[in-house]
């Protein structure tokens, strides 16, 4: 046995000598009350010892100190190491100590290491021999992890480790939810706090068991192994007997002992006294639980690094309240209030049921020891005081004693009583004399001033007060409302349980109300799985009976419209279920089951009533079907009797047979009226359809006439889509069909057919004579639109056969479209379609507006005043702008601009067809209207004035006003008028070298008008050539100026070349074009024309020449030999461009022979095409209906080959 004993302090001691002042306080004050030790003479008060000491003891009385040991063992205040010095001071420890306690090992051929078994036999030897000299060991023993650090994350320093929430984690089980600790308010180091413990080789931690008797949790981090050694709690009593019997003085002068945790007992001697001792190593990454009550102790085998906490689980707290009431008896202060904790977790709000089963019983103890203690101290309060009390509300002569109630929270030396050392919570005793607190339990009898204890049980004069934290009322409301939860799953299980003994049957809303109530308990109810399924199994019941006791079963049936993923096997099972439900033997089955289950339930009552009516229902029905030969007509007892069994929504057999009758006898009655009217088709199908269902004979008389009209029926309707859907459709035949379905069933859909055939019949037939009539109306104003002929003809498509007139309508616009033929020609659009003709007119009359301007007035050649890539938005012609304009189309600059060297006008690069990459910048140019050989292109031809007015004078012998009048007049009029504003320039008198400028000016804007005004052009030609001559011959005369754009091939050339065809005639026949008929007198004028002497006029702009080269008689020339360099280069790549221009140059005068050249240009173009014909050499329009439909044919066709062309000549 060794007592360790607490070393002297190393803080120097006062001058005096020992026993003049006390070692615990450090005073010389009141030396009266000094005790000096019979050992060391040291001296103390006798109240600073613990335990007090009232009065000087009569035997030889020792010092702490002393009775401890000499002070040659035990703990002192170590040094302070870092973790590595203090490795190596646990290394030079072990190989100083085992350096001659270890034997030679010959294997190893060194001294052999000592194992665990010789450190720990070696450590108990020291132990138990006090005399050997040992030396100094060093333990690091409770370190506070607050200030060092802890070796566990935490969410402070390491937020995303996964251990630093971890419940094992000892920063966190002190807190978990399921630890009474959490419930605590403040940190307390050492028990919610871990402590830290770094151990070198014997050192050690003696016997002692847990504060509170609480739970702890030691983890080894790393190092050296740590030997435990444990007594179980149920043998702490055998324990604490075994160590009074070994050293009984030093219990009897220091009943706390235990407490100070420098005790040990070798493990053989406790297990001598019939305590149970374990023992464990605990090595690195282990962790060692201590349970409540538990003593143990333990040493290192060397350097190791541990940390420790206290947790507190739920069956800890009566152990709690026994570890709060030990350390009460030997007057040692607690960590914390056991009483706090519980009113705590009872004031928190979740108190569940699990922690209402600890927490009840404990508050319930609680309570009656605080009230027991509360009743004693006011039984002897009212003994001394004589008066009524003043706690209890007392009248107003009451007790002096003071009594509050404060539940405000304090510190914790407030609340300590000065006797026991324990906290006075929940009721305190407080001396205004001395400021002592003392507990209910030591109040009065202890000495907290200089009075006699029946003044201080009195309170007399206020010199005491009593002071309750919470009343006795409040207090057990609080215990019964945790009890109350706590009992909730006893509460239950006995009703539930006393239920059914009472009730063979039980309703089964009763058993509902206490499953809700039960699911709603937080807690595993043993009864609860049980009467679940029974419920589960009375629930099914009732949704099966619900369907025989209500009336929405047909509706449910109705509104379940089987999925488009259902297949055809759940659709089957589906009416398989339906089927099997509506069988009354279910309705059977469900009775039986329900006695067989054993419950009460309003269904089953309502069931059984309706199993009793159904068999009264089949009684009557029965004895109405015996008799039924004896009725002829349907009785509202029928129906009534049809409408009960239907309500019961059931597969009856005598409901079928009562419906079949009853729907027979209602057949007949409808028949008879049904007769005397006209029907629809599908309405007499129908009526058949139902007698037949309803099992009416095939040769019953209504049925043989309904069958019969059907029939009819049926002949109309065939007969009628027959005539429809002919290719010629006989009117005469449709208008009787139409007659005969007034007396006849037939499908409304048919006739709606007929009537609207015969109605666009009348109303194209109508339309045609108005339109008719109206062409051949001599005010051409009040003439028809050709618009609208177009589109009423085209209407006529849509009819199978032609209205009477339709012939002289077609020939009406035949001569309409003639004119709009000749005018296409005049603008070079004949391969065109013919609504082209108005879209090319407006594009001719937009650009004349610009060139036949007569504001637009000579001016000296400017420089451009911007290179804008587009006209500025808004006035793009350039009319009326103060900008200047430019080129032959008048317009401002835009793109690329080039100057002609000699009258310095810019012209637009598109307008002239110059790529921009082609041009360079010392390139030099001659413009069109300086040398009349550089050639304009142009994209279509242009008609002469004489030839529009021409033209124009035969629009009011047309039958339709043409959509094309207004900008045709349009066109007409400006040209007229800038012809008559130039007349005075038109004038040889008055031509001078002066003029050169103003000449060059209306040149220019009459080439870029779209229209050929021949007298002026030739004149300014002739004028310029005269004053400012550039080519070395004067130039020819224009008389035509047709289109320098290659001819565009047809779609039948486009197809030969796709299939590599060059004869037309190698075509299939399907791809083979229409053959065109001309009037002889065409021919005729074309034969005159080729055959007339003379050279045809020459155009103005045939396909463009390079500047330098001349036509000639002997063909086209080269440069002339006069010396002028030429202004302009052309690329290399153009000499193609040449040679394919003058290939096609001499294609047109070999077609044009010797007549006119812009007719022989017509005449080819009227050869290449496909798509439109002249129509002077057509024949008689047809005289019959399949001509005439041969004729729409071949229109519909012309009229799809338009179409595709269009976007083409759009382009053009």
């Amino acid at each position: 046995m060794t007592q360790p004993r607490v070393s002297a302090p190393r803080t120097g001691a006062p001058t005096e000598k020992p026993g003049d002042y006390c070692e615990t306080c450090r005073k010389a004050s009141d030396p009266t009350a000094i005790l000096l030790c019979d050992s060391c003479d040291a001296g103390y008060h006798r109240y600073c010892l613990e335990p007090p000491l009232k009065s000087t003891p009569d035997y030889d009385w020792h010092c702490p100190r002393c009775l401890v040991g000499d002070g040659e063992f035990g703990f002192d205040e170590g040094g302070v190491y870092s973790l590595k010095q203090f490795q190596q001071k646990d290394q030079e420890f072990r190989a100083e100590h085992f350096r001659d306690k270890q034997q030679f090992d010959p294997v190893l051929n060194a001294k052999r290491p000592p194992t665990e078994d010789d450190v720990e036999r070696e450590f108990w030897k020291l132990v138990e021999n006090v005399t050997d000299k040992v030396p100094e060991v060093e333990y690091g023993a409770d370190v506070h992890v607050t200030t060092h650090g802890s070796g566990f994350p935490t969410l402070e320093k390491e937020p995303r480790n996964a251990y630093s929430t971890d419940p094992w984690n000892l920063n966190i089980l002190p807190l978990h939810p399921e630890s009474l600790f959490r419930h605590i308010k403040s940190d307390i180091s050492g028990m919610t706090v871990p402590w830290l413990y770094v151990g070198m080789c014997f050192s050690t931690f003696c016997w002692h068991n847990e504060d509170h008797y609480s739970y702890s949790a030691n983890y080894q981090h790393f190092g050296a192994t740590k030997t435990w050694y444990g007594v179980p709690g149920e043998d702490a009593e055998k324990f604490e007997n075994a160590m009074r019997e070994a050293v009984p003085e030093l219990f009897e002068t220091q009943p706390d002992l235990l407490f100070q945790l420098v005790t040990l007992l070798t493990p053989d001697h406790l297990k001598k006294a019939g305590v149970r001792v374990y023992a464990l190593d605990q090595r690195a990454g282990q962790f060692v639980i201590t349970f409540p009550q538990a003593y143990h102790a333990g040493f290192n085998h060397g350097f190791n690094f541990n940390e420790a906490v206290n947790f507190a689980p739920a069956d800890w707290e009566p152990n709690g309240e026994d570890g709060v009431q030990r350390l009460q008896d030997f007057r040692r202060q607690p960590c914390f209030s056991h009483d706090e904790l519980l009113l705590t977790a009872a004031g928190s709000k979740d108190v569940s049921i699990k922690t209402a089963k600890w927490l009840g019983p404990a508050l319930q103890r609680m309570y009656e020891k605080e009230s027991a203690v509360r009743e004693a101290f006011l039984s002897r309060h009212k003994q001394v005081s004589m008066k009524p009390c003043k706690v209890e509300g007392g009248s107003k002569d009451y007790c002096e004693i003071g009594f509050e109630i404060d539940d405000r929270d304090l510190p914790e030396d407030d609340y300590l009583c000065s006797h026991c050392k324990g906290f006075a919570y929940l009721s305190r005793y407080v001396c205004k004399k001395s400021k002592k607190v003392v507990c209910l339990k030591h109040a009065g009898m202890f000495e907290c001033c200089a009075t006699t204890e029946d003044h201080r049980f009195s309170g007399a004069n206020g010199d005491h007060t009593l002071i309750y934290r919470i009343t006795n009322e409040d207090l057990r409301g609080v215990m019964e409302k945790v009890l109350e939860k706590g009992t909730l799953p006893d509460l239950w299980t006995a009703e539930l349980d006393k239920y059914l003994a009472e009730e063979p049957k039980p309703e089964l809303k009763k058993l509902r109300r206490l499953l809700s109530e039960g699911e709603k308990i937080p807690w595993a109810l043993p009864g609860l799985p049980e009467l679940k399924r029974y419920v589960d199994r009375c629930n099914d019941w009732v949704e099966r009976a619900t369907a025989f006791t209500t009336r929405k079963q047909q509706h449910r049936r109705k509104n379940e419209r089987p999925s488009r993923k259902s297949t055809t096997k759940q659709l089957m099972e589906q009416e398989e279920r339906e089927r099997e439900i509506r069988k009354v033997e279910t309705l059977k089955r469900l009775l039986d089951e329900a006695e067989d289950i054993s419950f009460e339930c309003t269904e089953i009552g309502i069931l059984q009533e309706l199993m009793d009516n159904i068999k009264h229902f089949q009684k009557r029905a029965r004895a109405i079907l015996a008799d039924r030969n004896m009725r002829s007509n349907p009785t509202q007892e029928l129906d009534d009797l049809l409408e009960l069994g239907r309500s019961f929504n059931l597969d009856i057999p005598e409901v079928e047979e009562l419906d079949k009758w009853l729907q027979q006898l209602k057949w007949y009655d409808e028949v008879r009226p049904y007769r005397e009217s006209v029907h629809s088709l599908q309405s007499i199908t129908d009526f058949i359809k139902r007698g037949q269902e309803m099992g009416i004979a095939e040769g019953e008389m209504h049925m043989l006439w309904l069958k019969e009209e059907k029939s009819k029926g049926e002949v109309w309707e065939k007969t009628a889509k027959e005539v429809m859907a002919s290719e010629m459709v006989n009117y005469q035949q449709l208008d009787a069909l139409s007659q005969q379905a007034k007396h006849l069933p037939v499908s409304p859909e048919t006739l709606a057919k007929v009537e609207a055939i015969l109605k666009k019949q009348r109303d194209a037939q109508e339309e045609i004579k108005a339109l008719y009539e109206q062409s051949k109306d001599p005010d051409f104003r009040k003439r028809p639109f050709y618009r609208e002929v177009r589109e009423a003809m085209e209407a006529l498509n849509e009819l199978n056969s032609k209205p009477p007139g339709t012939i002289d309508l077609e020939r009406e616009q035949k001569r309409h479209e003639d004119w709009m033929r000749r005018g296409k020609k005049l603008f070079g659009k004949a391969n065109a379609p013919l609504h082209i003709l108005q879209q090319h007119m407006d594009l001719v009359n937009a650009r004349n507006e610009a060139c036949f301007d007569t504001r637009d007035q000579p001016r000296m050649p400017v420089e451009p005043a911007s290179r804008e890539h587009t006209p500025v938005s808004g006035d793009e012609n350039g009319v009326g702008s103060t900008r200047d304009v430019f080129c032959i189309c008048r317009k401002p600059e835009a793109g690329m601009m080039i100057e002609c060297e000699l009258c310095h006008e810019w012209y637009h690069g598109k307008c002239l067809k110059i790529a921009r990459g082609k041009v360079k910048e010392d390139d030099k140019y001659t413009c069109p209207i300086c040398d009349y050989r550089v050639k304009i292109p142009r994209d279509a031809t242009r008609p002469r004035l004489e030839d529009l007015n021409n033209w124009s004078d035969e629009i009011p012998n047309l039958p339709f006003q043409p959509e094309e009048e207004r900008c045709l007049m349009n066109i007409i009029e400006k040209a007229e008028d800038f012809r008559v504003f130039i007349a005075n320039q038109v004038n040889p008198m008055v031509s001078s070298p002066e003029e050169l400028i103003s000449q060059r000016f209306y040149l220019r804007k009459l080439e870029g008008a779209d229209i050929l005004l021949a007298h002026e052009t030739n004149f300014f030609r002739q004028e310029l050539h005269k004053w400012a001559p550039v080519a070395p011959e004067p130039p020819p005369k224009v008389e035509v100026s047709l289109s320098t754009r290659k001819p565009r091939p047809t779609k039948q050339q486009k197809i030969m070349t796709q299939l590599g065809i060059k004869n037309p005639d190698d075509l299939p026949q399907h791809l083979r074009t229409k053959q065109h008929h001309f009037k002889h007198k065409d021919k005729d004028k074309r034969d005159s024309m080729s055959k007339a002497g003379g050279s045809q006029p020459e155009s103005h702009t045939p396909p463009g020449l390079p500047h330098g080269f001349s036509e000639t008689a002997n063909g086209i020339a080269g440069p002339s030999g006069t010396g002028q360099q030429p202004t302009f280069s052309y690329p290399s790549h153009m000499a193609n461009l040449m040679t394919s221009t003058n290939l096609f140059q001499t294609s047109i005068n070999s077609s044009q022979g010797a007549g006119d050249g812009g007719e022989g240009m017509r005449d080819l173009f009227a050869d290449f095409t496909t798509n439109d014909a002249d129509g002077d050499g057509m024949g008689p329009p047809p005289t019959s209906h399949a001509e005439d439909a041969l004729n729409l044919t071949v229109k519909d066709g012309d009229e799809r080959e338009e179409k595709e062309d269009t976007s083409e000549f759009l382009h053009d």
